[in-house]
Order: structure tokens, then C-alpha cells, then sequence
């Protein structure tokens, strides 16, 4: 079977969509005989609703996605059916498409995979807070109709799968939740997992990991303060802060700043896996998350993950079996208490570290992922 993979953005390029593009497409290479990559699809024609976008925000004050244009959607979808038409795939998966592909005329058999929905994204993000009407109207008719015209919804989470029955009436027999993977190229053998575990209950020192390009919205002045709340305590902790360069006052000891780690870097990737080898934790108390890679390759090294109640995190972080997952209320020394018991508690870490690494084998992983949809396909097409 030959398979259409359809991104907006190169699938090569393992910045896109934080790499999930490019080890998306690996999966698929490996589950099915012949993967046709079809992206980028871009066009010139954004200049358009582009220059709309700047009008109605300086008319309205608002925000006009332009993105959602009902205009470039059909300019896209062209596109699409052109590369469709010249490459002959079997079925077409396309990956954060939905507007791209509300108008295509092909009558291949087209798979939709996406971690949010519009009426998810709208107020969660910056990004999409306060938009125009008319950007909002659009948004919701081009996801409405790429739904209907698709075969088959893959969300990675139930999250998502509920907005797109109850914001969009999709029945749940058209929805099929399978999780994503870890974006990185490599992972912990399973035969280390237990040495693994071993040295880090030793450490004389608790390392704390958070990785994100945002840190305010990612929860890294929380983040801070739980080092110092378990500094204060007189725990020997140290926080690695990965992806952003936050100007922060007073940094306490123990806390270092290495910035963005390019993946498609091997020096950088390198580092990135020896940090998530070394550390004790990772901790990432965001305050909007549609999914969170970050949290399964930390579970791919065994790692204790804190996270927060919001968007899918919940489904990658099992609340008290891989980790912790903080709600809103829940102040700083609850979580330092947190901390400090696993820590203290050695076979409680052992636990919460096991438990995170089996749920990675067992669920959050690529190559489930290519299999479980390789079988939901043939099954449809069947």
C-alpha cells in the first residue's frame, strides 16, 4: 500500500511541529510498503489575507488568523490535488492539515491526525486569543468540513477526540485515539532502565529538567520557585533549564541556562539524551499544552514527569503512577512535598521511574503508533 503523508511543513526539517513531523514520517516508513512524502504545501497567495489580517486588526483591534482564509484553503487544496493527481497514493494521511484540506476534490481515502481543535486552541494560546469573528467563523466551517470529508479522525489524545464530537457532532465510531511517540533518535535500552534507575536513586543530588521555548507559558518561574522551596528545605537540588534563555533575577545556585538543543544538531541531540539520562525529574508545569512530546521522552529514559491538569497532559502523565500532575490550585510546597517524599522515598522512585518507562513501551511510542494505524487503514479500506 502506498500512503500519502500530507504536512504543511517539510517532514525533513525536525523543527516543524517539533520534530513530530519527521518522526511521524519515519513511523509510517516503517509500518506501510511505500510512504509518498507531499509536503511542505505552501503558496504565494498568503499574501492576500495576510494584508486582510493587518486591516481588520487595525479597524477592530482584533486578530485575523489568516490561516483560516476560506481563500488560501481552497489555494492549498489545489495544490494538494495536484501532488495527489502525480504521486497516486492508495490513502492520504495528513498531519495538522484540517484547513488545508477542507475543499480537496480527491476521492482517496483521507486520514486526519491532529493533537487540538480549533475551539481547543481558541483562548487556550496566546496565539489564538483575541481573534476577529470573521477568523473565528472560518476557523470552525474549514475544521468542520475537513472532518466530514475525512475517512477516519487519529487524534493522540481523548481530549481531542471529545471537542471533535461534542464541538463538531463527529460520531465517535469516525475517531480513533492513538498516541504519539518520543521525537528523538534515540532511547534507553531496556537493559540499562534498571542501572539507570539505580544511579539516580544514589545521586547525592536531585536534579530537576524543564525543557520549553516558552518559559513563562511552560511554568518556568514555578518551576524556579520549587528549586528554591526545596533548596530552602535543605535538599541538595539543582534545576537544567532547556530551550529558552529566560532573564531571571537572582538565580539561585544550582540553576543553569543552556538554552535552545537543536535536534537535527547531533552534539545537541547528544546533550539533550545525557541530561534526561542524569536527571531525577522532569518538570514542566505549563499552562497550556495540547499534548507534550517532552513528557513521553522523558518517560522514554524512565523519568518521574510533573506536568499540569490541562489540554492531553493528563493522558501522557498517569497522576500518582508516572508522576504528577498538578492542578491549578496546588501551591509550590505541595509540590516540593512531592518531590522531596519520592525522592526520599527510594522505592517509591523506583515505582513512579518503572512505571513511566512501561507506560512509554507499552503505549507512548512510535512504533505503536505506525502499527495501530497501519491496521486501523487496512481495516477501513477492507
Amino acid at each position: 500500500m502506498k500512503i500519502g503523508y500530507l504536512t504543511k511543513q517539510s517532514p525533513f526539517d525536525k523543527k516543524a511541529y517539533s520534530g513530530t513531523h519527521y518522526y511521524m514520517m519515519r513511523a509510517l516508513q516503517e509500518s506501510f510498503e511505500e510512504v509518498s512524502v507531499l509536503g511542505p504545501v505552501d503558496t504565494g497567495y498568503k499574501w492576500l489575507p495576510k494584508i486582510k489580517g493587518r486591516i481588520l486588526r487595525t479597524l477592530s483591534g482584533t486578530i485575523y488568523k489568516y490561516q483560516y482564509n476560506i481563500g488560501l484553503a481552497k489555494k492549498m487544496a489545489a495544490i494538494i490535488d495536484r501532488k495527489i493527481a502525480r504521486e497516486k497514493p492508495d490513502v492520504l494521511l495528513a498531519s495538522l492539515m484540517n484547513p488545508e484540506v477542507a475543499f480537496l476534490k480527491s476521492d482517496i481515502p483521507l486520514f486526519l491526525t491532529s493533537d487540538a481543535t480549533f475551539p481547543l486552541l481558541h483562548d487556550l494560546y496566546d496565539s489564538h486569543s483575541n481573534l476577529h469573528k470573521k477568523s473565528i467563523e472560518e476557523a470552525l466551517y474549514l475544521e468542520r468540513k475537513a472532518f466530514e470529508r475525512a475517512r477516519k479522525l487519529i487524534p493522540p489524545t481523548q481530549w481531542m477526540a471529545n471537542s471533535a464530537m461534542n464541538d463538531y457532532g463527529i460520531s465517535a465510531g469516525k475517531i480513533e485515539v492513538i498516541p504519539y511517540g518520543a521525537n528523538l533518535d534515540e532511547e534507553c535500552p531496556e537493559e540499562e532502565i534498571e542501572a539507570l534507575i539505580s544511579a539516580r536513586s544514589r545521586a547525592e543530588v536531585l536534579r530537576l529538567l524543564f525543557v520549553g521555548v516558552r518559559w513563562e507559558e511552560k511554568g518556568g518561574p514555578f518551576t524556579m520557585k520549587v528549586l528554591q522551596e526545596l533548596q530552602q528545605r535543605g535538599v541538595k537540588a539543582e534545576l537544567c533549564i532547556v530551550g529558552c534563555n529566560p532573564k531571571i533575577e537572582d538565580k539561585p545556585e544550582g540553576a543553569r541556562v543552556l538554552g535552545f538543543l537543536d535536534k537535527g544538531n547531533p552534539k545537541d541531540a547528544q546533550k539533550l539524551t545525557q541530561l534526561y539520562r542524569e536527571t531525577s525529574f522532569f518538570m514542566l508545569p505549563t499552562q497550556a499544552e495540547c499534548y507534550g512530546i517532552v513528557y513521553i521522552e522523558a518517560a522514554s529514559f524512565a523519568l518521574p514527569a510533573i506536568g499540569s491538569d490541562t489540554g492531553g497532559v493528563p493522558e501522557i502523565i498517569v497522576d500518582g503512577e508516572t508522576g504528577f500532575v498538578r492542578d491549578e490550585n496546588q501551591s509550590v510546597g505541595e509540590l516540593a512535598d512531592w518531590i522531596e517524599h519520592s525522592w526520599i522515598e527510594k522505592k517509591e522512585y523506583r515505582r513512579f521511574s518503572l512505571n513511566s518507562r512501561r507506560r512509554y513501551t507499552s503505549v507512548l511510542n512510535w512504533k505503536r503508533w505506525g502499527e495501530q494505524v497501519r491496521e486501523l487503514i487496512l481495516s477501513e479500506l477492507s
